[in-house]
């Protein structure tokens, strides 16, 4: 009688075991590119060439995050000159195409999950369509507006660039977002005296802050992470963003190979905070509307 048991905790064991053994799998797979960018960023480039390579750092240091700050005088210097002006750069496009995206994408959001109608259903799918198309399809047309329009070399540009390619997924998810929220809320507003739009503002979007948070949180990250429309547009020295810096740092002469994954390092950091603060309402906000009944 008592063989039973044993070969059901067993067999509860194995799995148990198998399932943390692929959990840990994936996560070393995930984590390990970015553990390791972070031990490069504080070897010596001496350290970096050894071979076989030593996967402890025999004299880690901050000294190459001191680079990037101009504390510390090095023989690459040019290289680390323009990676906090292209952060700036790239905060500031970042932060205003998401304000802009949170503001226009929920308007546009609400429009879509409430009013019912044949137009809005194939203009829905249109603004979606134009998200299918591939960056690199757009590149030309958007490089010769943007030339005429005088934005080339422009934030004001980029920002213009970056929202057009945003707004698709913001107002998607907006709309899931609100298609879950009771109609009755509404109604009552609108009984109460409440216009369309001060039922809105008052009464939906205080209570929409999962999505709002996913749509925003998306948004930034794309932004942050963007490096083909930013190299293509902002070519001129002191309006690229950071991925196209550190790109460029690449193939520059005399690399150094600690500087360039230091910078790496600090570019990521924004986008891991954003997503272990946010994590929760973000899951909720993308997960909306994905059950109904």
């Amino acid at each position: 009688m008592s063989a039973i048991p044993i070969h059901g905790r067993s067999r509860r064991w194995a799995s148990a075991t198998m399932i943390y053994g692929l959990a840990a799998v994936v996560a070393l797979w995930l984590v390990g590119p970015f553990v390791w960018l972070f031990i490069t960023s504080i070897s010596e480039q001496r350290d970096l060439l050894m071979r076989p390579m030593p996967l402890v750092p025999p004299h880690p240091s901050l000294d190459n995050y001191a680079k990037i700050l101009g504390l510390v005088d090095f023989h690459a210097r040019h290289q680390t000159a323009q990676i906090l002006p292209s952060m700036a750069n790239s905060i500031i496009v970042s932060v205003v195409v998401t304000a802009i995206n949170v503001v226009v994408g929920s308007a546009a959001g609400y429009a879509y999950a409430r009013f019912r109608h044949r137009l809005m259903s194939a203009t829905l799918y249109a603004i979606l369509f134009t998200r299918m198309l591939p960056v690199v399809v757009l590149m030309p047309a958007l490089f010769l507006i943007m030339r005429q329009m005088g934005f080339q070399n422009t934030l004001s540009g980029l920002i213009l660039a970056y929202c057009s390619f945003t707004f698709p997924f913001t107002i998607w998810i907006m709309k899931s977002y609100f298609e879950t929220l009771p109609r009755e809320l509404e109604e009552s507003g609108m009984i109460d005296g409440c216009t369309r739009f001060q039922v809105f503002y008052r009464i939906i979007l205080p209570i929409s802050g999962p999505g709002l948070v996913a749509a925003g949180a998306f948004t930034f990250v794309l932004c942050w992470n963007e490096f083909l429309v930013a190299q293509v547009l902002n070519s001129k020295q002191g309006t690229g963003t950071l991925p196209v810096t550190i790109a460029g740092m690449v193939g520059q002469a005399n690399i150094d190979y600690s500087v360039i994954a230091a910078s790496g390092f600090l570019s990521a950091i924004p986008a891991v905070l954003l997503a272990l603060v946010f994590q929760r309402y973000m899951v909720q906000g993308l997960t909306a509307g994905s059950v109904k009944g």
